[in-house]
């Protein structure tokens, strides 16, 4: 941060950070353990919000395979004017695998100071509006896995009308923190006459880790 308000040159904070996020994850892949190639890679991609190009929680340490992941596809600059993911660069489900990572491999390596994986109030209130969750809403735990329980959840206006549709009223402080949730139908009954249960799926799971390729030959 110190780099930043010295208003130093953009490349060299984005140079401050990269070390940053590699010493941090222990110079290896936090997906496979490779320290073979490796990248800081944004989750959150700079080019679609500048403000996170320097938050520590935005930062995740990619051999040169698994880089290829969050770059497939669309990967040039992001139309702004359209919907967060429209063109496929911002690749939601991946990214939100991603945080979930960190948060696994954070508590597997007892790293929970809050600098170390850090977002903002500011990108933290974002997140929410993006998906359209009311400040009733509680989140718990450090900033990253407030940060990924925010984009673990269905976007809420979507989430509403489809559970509308079966006679179900989502509160606003309700927060989807399990694989399925089962809510109770106001307008569909059982044989009964008990309201019928409305069964919701909804998790995007930690990325995979995967076995580390540098132990392939020995």
């Amino acid at each position: 941060m110190k780099a930043v308000d010295g208003n130093r040159s953009n490349t060299y904070c984005l140079s401050l950070w990269s070390k940053f996020i590699r010493e941090r994850d222990g110079h290896r892949c936090v997906i496979c353990n490779s320290k073979n190639g490796l990248s800081a890679h944004h989750i959150i991609r700079k080019s679609f919000w500048r403000y996170l190009r320097y938050q520590t929680g935005n930062g995740i340490t990619l051999c040169r395979v698994c880089h290829k992941d969050p770059h497939a596809g669309f990967n040039g600059r992001p139309d702004l004017s359209q919907p967060m993911d429209a063109q496929g660069g911002e690749k939601i489900d991946l990214f939100t695998g991603y945080l979930g990572a960190l948060v696994i491999d954070s508590s597997r390596r007892s790293l929970f100071d809050e600098h170390l994986y850090y977002f903002g109030d500011r990108a933290l209130h974002a997140f929410r509006e993006i998906q359209g969750i009311s400040d009733a809403a509680i989140f718990e735990g450090r900033r990253i896995e407030q940060a990924y329980q925010i984009w673990n959840q269905t976007p809420r206006g979507m989430l509403e009308a489809m559970m509308r549709s079966f006679g179900v009223k989502i509160p606003e402080d309700y927060v989807q923190n399990e694989i399925a949730t089962i809510h109770y139908s106001s307008t569909i009954k059982k044989k009964d006459g008990s309201p019928a249960d409305v069964l919701y799926f909804r998790y995007i799971p930690p990325t995979e880790f995967k076995d580390n390729p540098d132990d392939a030959g020995s």
